[in-house]
């Protein structure tokens, strides 16, 4: 068979570059094992424009946000299903924490994306004892509706492969790549934290993290708000709210732990009175590089061979911009990527 490109991975690199490209008109393959369990899949997909800890905007966030607006939506329409959740965030300050923000919103270009309530009254079962900020343009991505969705549309469309992929299968021929009964014009490899392995891009710097979230019920609790204060507390429906994320740079494993568990909990109870209960415990890797920034680009040696990975805890914010760059670079070789993100800075 016959296709323009080959996606290995259909995690959110893979659904995303996979849609921009068949948006402009490409055909695409996309290999995806069933039994490895995807960052993406666990996630919370959380969007925050703001770095809480120095108070400056997120990277390139006036960029990303019109994109990402722009790309849920079409996303929704085709998969007629609900994605993308604008909900503020509302951040609980310490002591000093509102003058803080009042100078730095003014200082940093934020004041369109913070506002300050410094006299905040209770509000249900928080304790605001030195007020809170709001984070005006924030939202949630329900990764796993879209995720599922998209898959179930490439299965309609008769271009996903549930297979564990085998580099030595792969053939590359001077103007095409051979996987099995595929031909493609080119492979693009977007493998999350299982990039480590793969034998055409070992120069990479990665320097993965694992992460571990909860859902939790709160009964007497229905914030239509994420709370936040060293760690988020997102609602997903009624009573019913995710609550993330730990950081993990040793122990790379899907395993869950009681240290994590007792970490967010303990965060929690400091801004939160009411009873509670989790449901649901999960961890994942999170793909990330030396530096923080995604990769994509083309193989130095073997320009039919790509990747796409390293989009990390803000992938959700990154992921829609950059499968757009990617695709546009892919189809019209002219079409120029962000410099920070090139591969050609390891290899």
């Amino acid at each position: 068979m016959k296709t323009d490109f080959i996606i290995v991975g259909q995690g959110l690199a893979g659904t995303l570059l996979a849609h921009e490209l068949i948006k402009s008109g490409q055909s695409v393959q996309v290999i995806d094992s069933p039994n490895f369990q995807k960052a993406s899949a666990v996630a919370a997909g959380l969007i925050n424009p703001v770095v809480f800890r120095r108070l400056t905007k997120s990277w390139l966030i006036d960029d990303l946000f019109p994109k990402l607006e722009e790309t849920y939506a079409e996303l929704e329409a085709l998969l007629v299903t609900k994605i993308y959740y604008p909900t503020k965030i509302r951040k609980v300050f310490g002591s000093g924490e509102a003058d803080f923000w009042q100078k730095k919103s003014a200082e940093n270009g934020l004041s369109s994306y913070l506002r300050i309530t410094p006299d905040d009254s209770p509000y249900n079962r928080l304790k605001l004892e030195h007020g809170s900020g709001w984070v005006e343009k924030a939202g949630r991505v329900d990764l796993q509706s879209l995720l599922n969705g998209f898959r179930e549309y490439l299965i309609q469309k008769e271009c996903l492969h549930e297979l564990n992929f085998d580099y030595s299968r792969l053939v590359i021929h001077s103007d095409r790549v051979d996987y099995g009964d595929l031909e493609a014009g080119k492979i693009i490899f977007c493998e999350g934290h299982r990039a480590s392995q793969n034998p055409f891009f070992q120069q990479i710097q990665f320097k993965h993290t694992k992460g571990e979230v909860f859902r939790v019920q709160a009964n007497n609790y229905n914030a239509d708000f994420i709370l936040n204060k060293a760690f988020f507390l997102m609602p997903v429906r009624n009573n019913e709210f995710r609550m993330g994320a730990t950081y993990d740079w040793n122990n790379l494993n899907e395993i869950t732990t009681s240290d994590a568990r007792e970490e967010l909990c303990e965060k929690l109870e400091q801004v939160f009175s009411g009873d509670y209960k989790i449901t649901e415990h999960v961890a994942g890797i999170r793909p990330t590089t030396h530096d923080r920034r995604p990769i994509l680009g083309l193989h130095p040696e073997f320009s039919q061979v790509g990747i796409f990975n390293g989009l990390g805890s803000k992938g959700c914010m990154l992921g829609p911009y950059f499968a757009k760059q990617f695709s546009d670079m892919l189809i019209d070789k002219s079409s120029l990527i962000h410099p920070e993100v090139r591969l050609s800075r390891y290899c």
